[in-house]
């Protein structure tokens, strides 16, 4: 394989921020390889998409106004 470009500082930035925010340590973050810190964005990539199709799913039936879907909806989300 041939050399990898420069990395865009500002691009570094954002996917240790992306990782902090998904529960890693700035600690462990740095020590990750380039392989193992792609692995978990890609992870915490799918993740957040699935959070935001959940919380479009929430906010449609927020929309729809309609007292008991909202209850069943808040009666679902907080079941353990």
């Amino acid at each position: 394989g041939g050399q990898a470009g420069p990395v865009d500082p500002q691009a570094w930035d954002s996917a240790v921020a992306r990782l902090i925010r998904a529960g890693h340590s700035l600690h462990a973050v740095l020590g990750y390889s380039v392989p193992q810190a792609v692995a978990f964005l890609r992870i915490e990539g799918q993740l957040e998409r699935q959070r935001l199709a959940q919380l479009v799913g929430v906010v449609a039936v927020a929309a729809q106004g309609e007292k008991r879907s909202i209850e069943q909806l808040q009666h679902d989300l907080l079941k353990e």
